[in-house]
């Protein structure tokens, strides 16, 4: 990179693989950490996603930038050894190994505290450290399914559901967070002087995702709630009903068909429903609360005709003319775009969302940037590394240092 950024300084060895780990320290990356990224002799799993050429794959390219590869094998004890002077020179270490196997490898919190304690230590597991799945290992798919998630997402016809969004999103989640969890480690460590222990777990990222459901007031759910009952197919099928429900008498916040496409509405208080009702032109004598259920079952069948007619009237004109309508009245709305439209879309072109490097052997690439907005971000970017890229650069450094130590230890 050729400009700095707000943790230039910041050494970040990085052990990780995937998503939730590697987008850590890309986050890390983009606002300026040198970010050292340790590879088995096979490379990041990653890097074998569907590749584009030997050792590279988009997703990989997307969460990888702005860091140096350096090969070690740490199952022989001259790489580990690197590995360990890497971490004494380092400001965060940040792994995904599953509870024990970074103990087993002689990289455990405890043994590399006593090699520099100023490091902010950084973990990402699946269930954390505790707890009867503790040991198990967890991709985004299956905290999906245990966190109750995939469920939040039931199939219309009760058949088994699918992957919520069909993009990882707890690997991301937990990824954020243990960025936001370094970042403010290091602030404390400006006060303090030491380091410390931090951790993400991708069970608490797909809970946190949640937190609007996951409430307990005992005032209203008594001291202690009981387990739903009955079998959780029987269950999803119910809450499957009951959102099909939903949807047949939505009209204000949901997205419509049009003659030539789809158009996203939201509208969540009253002016904005009477824009609605006066545009699309319907009397809804329920618009003031349209969340509460029907008390009738002929309330519920007016509800459901209302919702048709709208249906009905989308399908008259086009996206852009629903887009222009509601948007003269400041009404939420939106065409629905697919996501490779928004590579070059001028929104997000606006606001410099993305960022450009060049890979030499494969030209320009494009693909999202850190998320924030700010004047001291990097204005450069550093391309995805080759596999054992860095390796020599790394290791003359880390030579560097140690003879730099030794003479000044030899001056005392």
């Amino acid at each position: 990179m050729t400009s700095s950024g707000p943790l230039d300084g910041i050494r970040v060895v990085d052990f990780s693989g995937y998503i939730a780990g590697p987008f850590c320290t890309q986050l890390l990356g983009d606002m300026g950490a040198d970010i050292i990224k340790v590879e088995p002799p096979a490379g990041e799993q990653w890097r074998g996603q569907d590749p584009f050429s030997p050792g590279f794959s988009k997703s990989f390219v997307a969460l990888n930038r702005n860091k140096r590869s350096i090969v070690l094998d740490l199952k022989t004890d001259k790489a580990l050894s690197t590995a360990k002077a890497l971490i004494a020179s380092a400001d965060v270490m940040v792994h995904n190994y599953r509870p024990g196997v970074a103990e087993r490898l002689g990289i455990g919190y405890e043994a590399v505290r006593d090699l520099n304690p100023r490091l902010i230590y950084a973990s990402n597991s699946a269930y954390g450290q505790k707890g009867p799945r503790a040991l198990h290992a967890g991709y985004d798919l299956v905290i999906q399914a245990v966190s109750g998630l995939i469920a939040s997402n039931p199939n219309p016809d009760g058949k088994a559901p699918r992957r919520y969004a069909g993009i990882a999103l707890i690997d991301f989640t937990a990824g954020q967070t243990l960025a936001i969890g370094v970042l403010s480690a290091l602030i404390q460590r400006q006060r303090t002087g030491v380091g410390q222990k931090i951790e993400s777990t991708l069970i608490e990222a797909a809970l946190s995702l949640q937190r609007q459901k996951l409430v307990s007031i005992e005032a209203v759910d008594g001291q202690n709630p009981q387990k739903s009952q009955g079998t959780v197919r029987d269950r999803m099928r119910a809450s499957a009903k009951h959102m099909h429900d939903l949807v047949a008498r939505e009209l204000y916040y949901r997205t419509y068909e049009t003659s030539d496409g789809y158009v996203t509405i939201g509208c969540l208080n009253v002016p904005q429903r009477r824009h609605f009702m006066s545009i699309v032109g319907l009397e809804d004598p329920w618009f003031e609360n349209p969340d509460a259920l029907p008390q009738t079952d002929e309330e519920d069948a007016s509800r459901r005709a209302l919702t048709a007619y709208a249906e009905h009237e989308f399908t008259k004109r086009s996206t852009t003319e629903w887009v222009t309508a509601f948007e003269a009245c400041a009404v939420p709305c939106a065409p629905v775009q697919m996501s490779d439209d928004l590579m070059f879309d001028q929104q997000v072109e606006a606001g410099g969302y993305f960022v450009d490097f060049v890979m030499p052997e494969f030209g320009r690439v494009r693909t999202m940037g850190l998320g924030i907005t700010s004047d001291g971000r990097p204005k450069s970017h550093r391309p995805p590394p080759a596999l054992g890229q860095h390796t020599k650069e790394i290791l003359d450094e880390l030579a560097a240092r140690q003879a730099a130590e030794t003479s000044a230890n030899g001056v005392r």
